[in-house]
């Protein structure tokens, strides 16, 4: 329930509209509430996916942030084709379409196929996306673990910061080219949806990560996520660094 009536009977004036006009092919949920996370506070993000023919008028009446809290994006079929395409400067956002289902659908399954499409990394591209991350994190591991030996703590924090990301990035891809979720859904999807293979108590280690007061929580994360990725075939990323490997590994 939400704590915005006014937003809510919105949302459900747009779903009937949905669901009554032929000129609207799909119409699903968005953000927390179309991945089953909302709470009182959480909008109504949706998107109504329209016929070309209609799509000026459409969104001159129905886009953008009515009356506070109810957000509605208005596209066509190829803008959905288009849109967080894998590469572009919107790809960003594809974790959205991760766990939304369509509740309105004239297109025979077409619109979720896209949808379910774009909550992954093409399958293409998972390889050379996992090797980049893997350099990535590798990367700010050994700088983070420079300025701790350089006594430098601030620094240290930064640079250990900046590798949660990658890290992240190369162990959902790895499960079969997921996404790395939006930092509020990180706990969830690792309860709900857990990783085929990823250390143990991932994010409480990350948050020691975050603050690092030694070198002890970037060296054996390190050490656990080598032999992961290794079997998995993305070995080469790790000898790339040679010596310098073995001096991150302590």
């Amino acid at each position: 329930m939400s704590d915005h009536p006014e937003e809510r009977a919105r949302y459900f004036v747009l779903l009937e509209l949905a669901h009554r006009d032929a000129d609207v092919l799909a119409f699903w949920l968005t953000g927390s509430r179309g991945k089953g996370r909302a709470t009182a506070a959480s909008d109504y993000d949706c998107v109504l996916i329209v016929r070309d023919a209609v799509f000026d008028d459409w969104r001159a009446r129905h886009a953008g942030r009515d009356r506070g809290r109810t957000d509605c994006s208005v596209m066509t079929l190829e803008g959905l084709r288009r849109h967080a395409a894998w590469g572009e400067a919107e790809a960003w956002d594809r974790y959205s379409y991760a766990h939304v289902r369509v509740l309105v659908d004239r297109t025979d399954g077409l619109c979720q196929r896209i949808i379910d499409e774009k909550a992954r990394a093409p399958a293409s591209e998972v390889a050379a996306f996992i090797d980049r991350s893997l350099d990535h994190y590798l990367n700010q591991t050994y700088r983070a673990l420079k300025c701790l030996r350089d006594g430098l703590p601030l620094a240290a924090r930064l640079e250990a910061a900046g590798a949660v990301t990658p890290v992240l990035d190369a162990l959902f891809a790895l499960d079969g080219g997921r996404l790395r979720p939006f930092a509020k859904y990180l706990e969830w999807e690792l309860v709900e949806h857990p990783l085929a293979r990823a250390p143990a108590d991932l994010a409480p280690r990350l948050a020691r990560l975050l603050d690092p007061a030694e070198a002890g929580p970037l060296r054996r994360l390190l050490a656990d996520v080598e032999p992961i990725f290794r079997e998995a075939g993305h070995g080469a990323v790790f000898d790339a660094w040679g010596a310098d490997l073995a001096w991150m590994r302590g």
